[in-house]
């Protein structure tokens, strides 16, 4: 059925059978969760994780990672520039720090703004040339073979761990270990957060010649998990598998971690230490926040946040301190983002027939005012706009650099590897990926993306929503609405559940509401039970408040959530779309 703004695909008929049962159940069983996998599903433990056996090359490089410590050679961890990278490269950090009696390695990650994406032959080369002898790349390197094979010719043993794609021709780089998700034995869709803490398992069970590693180490894997999970939300890999086991055991003890950095990231976006953290508050509090140091300050400040030391005894405030100013830049930083990022996506969107190109299957842009390590965020918020992949890119000294965004459906990352004539570099997933070329050929590129996008795309390709059960007057309660909560973490793969309300009447007049004044709110009674009444927000379409009118018949497609605003636990509904009543 068509909505005002979505196509809606809703469950088939209205018979009685889609409504047995509570909610959470119905939802359950919608999304394949049986009777007897509920009460696991919805409280997995550590012992549910997979051991490091099964992540190809882990073992390996754990094992060599602690040989290389324990001989006290000088060890350089090579991380990304995004929440990622910098969690990735924290929990290396912590591990071999206690190992090593509170000597941390050294640790570099590129410049966003000047040096680009992944290990580089200048970094290589100075790395050595200040005495490294290991390389430990994190979320990223499985492309890098000319950079390996510098450092090998250099004298340095190199080992990567990562999640991106692999070149397209099979290569890998001449490594001495490799530990990669996707090379078999194990969960493929890991972040490298998620990657660097398996190996760093493997790598605790090295040092202490044995599968149970000391209880010291076992309680910082414990502590350090909270890391694998910002950055499996962070990174919006999907939430299934053990990427929602991760997630749900690490991000829990986020607000509560005894790292200062997390717990002040935590505090800066209001989350308190008995507050409950999902992949909502990562997204759009924490996760943002983070990343803004990446992209217009330096990331080297972030991983140094998120690697302070524990504060074990509460005795030593100085690195709570530290970590509460760092977190105060960056949340100025943040600020500042997100207003260049409004201009850029206002921007781009009064250019989109130009950057559609003649298919109009991608939208191409470049312009030298807009900053590449702010891009990335404006071109997700335009391929929603659009339902098209979006690369958009700052022009400087006759290069293009910046980043791409994709749809469902589509790999973004395919796309360029069809257009790799017309680029300098690029890497990423189906997703999001970054890339360079000459601006000489940004016109050939942006026609040849756009045809291939065109023609591989889905059909339908058009904004819709999906409702995994129906919704009706009986299951309006804050106690239904939060018990669905259970089945989390929401996020890419496994999403919040939605719900169709065939029949509701709005019982108030709409508000106008948000610092833009761009999202609109309603209450609206639910069937024919009086007080089935669930408040309605409807984010970014304040513009709609003009259809909608107390006493107003209508269909409504959401997600329930508990407003615990004022201190009062209400059923609501973060609407998706509204139709007209059937």
């Amino acid at each position: 059925m068509q909505g005002w703004l979505k196509r809606w695909i809703v469950p088939e008929g209205a018979s009685t059978r889609l409504m047995v049962g509570t909610l959470v159940q119905r939802v359950a069983a919608a999304r394949g969760i049986d009777a007897d996998a509920f009460a696991r599903f919805t409280a997995p433990t550590f012992d549910d994780l997979k051991p490091p056996e099964d992540l190809f090359g882990a073992v390996e490089v754990g094992g060599r990672l602690a040989a290389a410590v324990r001989d006290g050679k000088r060890i350089a961890i090579f991380g990304d520039y995004d929440a990622d990278g910098m969690c990735a490269a924290a929990i290396l950090v912590h591990l071999i720090r206690h190992v090593q009696g509170g000597e941390a390695p050294r640790v570099y990650i590129p410049e966003r703004a000047t040096e680009g994406y992944g290990l580089s032959v200048e970094a290589v080369r100075q790395l050595a040339a200040d005495g490294a002898q290991v390389i430990v790349t994190v979320d990223c390197g499985i492309t890098a073979l000319d950079e390996v094979a510098v450092a090998r010719e250099l004298g340095l043993e190199v080992l990567i761990t990562d999640h991106h794609t692999a070149r397209s021709d099979g290569r890998l780089p001449s490594a001495h270990a490799i530990a990669h998700p996707a090379f078999g034995g194990g969960d493929g869709t890991l972040c490298g957060a998620a990657v660097a803490w398996k190996v760093g398992l493997a790598f605790s069970r090295a040092w202490c010649a044995n599968d149970r590693v000391t209880p010291e180490l076992r309680e910082l894997l414990v502590e350090t998990l909270a890391l694998a999970a910002f950055g499996t939300v962070a990174d919006i890999v999907p939430l299934v598998g053990e990427n929602r086991i991760i997630t749900r055991l690490g991000m829990a003890r986020i607000a509560r971690s005894s790292f200062p950095g997390l717990r002040a990231l935590a505090e800066q976006a209001g989350i308190g230490p008995k507050d409950k953290v999902d992949c909502e508050r990562i997204s759009f509090g924490i996760a943002p926040i983070l990343n803004a140091c990446g992209r217009l300050g330096s990331a080297m400040d972030g991983m140094h946040l998120l690697a302070l030391p524990r504060m074990a005894d509460g005795t030593d405030t100085s690195h709570e301190r530290q970590a509460v100013q760092w977190v105060r830049r960056f949340a100025a930083l943040n600020e500042q983002r997100k207003a260049e990022e409004r201009e850029i996506f206002e921007q781009a969107l009064e250019r989109q027939d130009e950057g559609l190109g003649a298919a109009r299957g991608a939208c191409v842009l470049a312009d030298p005012r807009w900053p590449r390590g702010i891009v990335g965020t404006a071109c997700a918020r335009l391929a929603e706009r659009l339902h098209v992949p979006v690369v958009l890119m700052q022009t400087a000294e006759g290069m293009a650099h910046g980043s791409a965004r994709s749809i469902d459906g589509y790999s973004i990352l395919g796309g360029l590897e069809e257009c790799a004539e017309y680029l300098e570099r690029f890497g990423g997933h189906a997703a999001a990926a970054g890339l360079a070329l000459s601006e000489t050929k940004l016109a050939a590129f942006r026609e040849a993306l756009s045809a291939h996008a065109a023609a591989h795309r889905p059909p339908n390709a058009g904004p819709s929503v999906r409702a995994d059960v129906c919704l009706d007057g009986g299951d309006i309660s804050a106690e239904s609405f939060a018990a669905v909560q259970q089945l989390g973490p929401f996020g890419r793969g496994f999403p919040s559940p939605t719900v169709w309300v065939r029949s509701a009447v709005i019982t108030s007049a709409p508000r106008i509401f948000g610092k833009d004044h761009d999202h609109v709110s309603f209450f609206a009674r639910i069937g024919d039970v009086q007080t089935a009444e669930v408040s309605c927000v409807w984010w970014r379409q304040a513009m709609q408040s003009g259809r909608l009118s107390r006493g107003l018949g209508v269909q409504l497609i959401g997600t329930p959530h508990v407003d615990s605003w004022s201190g009062r636990n209400r059923p609501a509904l973060q609407l998706a779309d509204v139709a007209d009543h059937g």
